[in-house]
């Protein structure tokens, strides 16, 4: 990587921690359910995860740098174990956004959901 690159640490900040925190507010309380099953969770992962590799060689081919160091360092293969990875790691993260949806929003959980008014919950019942 050029040595000119240099990302200010609120800039990442910025581009990675803000987004993830937004939308996963927006999942939490503004998005419908999800009806994405495990498996399909992991195709659509894979076909990320490796278009993005995809596309990372493509821009090296152009410009001559990867835009993270690591992948400097990684052989091909190794860059494949990263973006396998990467797709488990998203698989996983959907199902457990799944989960916590569901019980966020009661989506998913077996039986009846109580719902109760602030007198019932501040006597105790």
């Amino acid at each position: 990587m050029p040595s000119w690159v240099v990302i200010d640490p609120w800039a990442d900040v910025g581009f990675h921690l803000a987004p993830a925190v937004f939308l996963l507010l927006d999942l939490l309380f503004f998005s419908p359910p999800w009806s994405i099953p495990p498996l399909s969770a992991l195709g659509v992962s894979s076909v990320l995860a490796f278009g993005y590799w995809w596309w990372v060689e493509h821009c090296f081919t152009h410009n001559g740098w990867y835009p993270y160091p690591l992948f400097e360092l990684l052989s091909p293969a190794w860059r494949g174990v990263l973006f396998v990875g990467s797709a488990l790691v998203m698989t996983g993260s959907t199902v457990c956004l799944k989960w916590v949806y569901g019980r966020v929003n009661g989506w998913g959980v077996e039986g009846p959901i109580v719902v109760r008014d602030r007198e019932e919950v501040e006597k105790g019942l």
